[in-house]
């Protein structure tokens, strides 16, 4: 089910990064009082100025000049006091001959039929669809004249719906395993036996340390068994997360682990001195380790 789920995911990130990049793209075919709300980002539309027909740059004409009467002048704030006119500099006209960038750029200048900024005037938009341009890139977002909405919110939907079922599959594994561990105390998996074996063999390693009657006996004793709690009993602790979650909840869990956590590093420091034959700092390693093994008990049993 997860398998599924993070497909779904996937289909739908995807579906809704390319609805998201037509949010600002309207058709022309939209209700033209929608359409003179809005203005042009892109230029739109293209002609060649030397094979144009004149009727055709006549009727262009005849829209830019309905589209600069329709444009009005923001005035200026009544509050701030006028500034006097200033006078432009005479600069000298350099005559240079025009390059080849400079003159395609100026070709690029008047080629499109909508420029940049032009509001969507009833000419203009006429004018756009007689010439075969069915959608243009707009200034401002509306969703009424958004083409793709409906993929979006169905990416959205199926963003939600993958959520909901990862979540589903996530509490199926967890009562799985809780219906394991149930009627199961000499379970290996389970968190409550695999502790009371670690914690039997720290019993059986302080028994040993005290029939020892030689630092190197005291030394093996530490080395095999805190190794035998590393390779079995710290592997199948953490193993045991879902069951553990599921019971203490998160924030238990984590304090559970800061407890256990800790114990394990003073475990380790103690099988590292004494695999170097430092048996005080071994020791020193097991008894500060006492304390920090009697509050996971006490988290564990809570």
């Amino acid at each position: 089910m997860k398998l599924i789920a993070y497909l779904i995911i996937t289909a739908s990130v995807i579906a809704g990064s390319l609805a998201s990049s037509t949010a600002y793209l309207t058709p022309l075919d939209a209700s033209q009082e929608r359409l003179s709300q809005l203005s042009l980002n892109s230029p739109v539309g293209a002609f060649d100025p030397e094979q144009a027909s004149d009727a055709f740059l006549e009727r262009l004409e005849n829209v830019r000049e309905t589209i600069a009467a329709s444009t009005e002048e923001v005035e200026g704030d009544p509050l701030k006091p006028a500034q006097p006119e200033r006078q432009a500099a005479d600069i000298p006209q350099v005559t240079t001959a025009p390059t080849g960038e400079a003159t395609l750029a100026e070709r690029e200048a008047v080629a499109p039929i909508g420029r940049s900024g032009d509001k969507l005037v009833p000419e203009l938009v006429e004018l756009l669809r007689d010439e075969g341009v069915r959608y243009v890139k707009t200034s401002s977002f509306s969703f009424a004249t958004w083409p793709h909405w409906w993929l979006f919110v169905l990416a959205c939907l199926g963003l939600g719906g993958g959520a909901l079922l990862v979540r589903s599959a996530q509490r199926a594994e967890i009562a799985r395993a809780n219906a394991l561990q149930v009627g199961m105390p000499e379970n290996a998996a389970d968190a409550k036996t695999v502790f009371a074996r670690l914690s039997g063999r720290l019993s059986e390693l302080a028994d040993d340390l005290a029939r020892a009657k030689s630092a190197d006996e005291k030394l093996d004793a530490i080395v095999r068994r805190i190794g035998s709690i590393q390779r079995d009993d710290v592997p199948a602790f953490v193993a045991d997360r879902p069951a553990l979650v599921s019971r203490m909840g998160l924030a238990g869990y984590a304090e559970l682990m800061d407890h256990f956590a800790a114990m394990e590093r003073q475990l380790n420091r103690a099988w590292s001195a004494a695999a170097d034959g430092h048996l005080e700092e071994a020791e020193a390693c097991l008894a500060a380790a006492q304390p920090m093994l009697l509050q996971t008990l006490e988290k564990l049993k809570g």
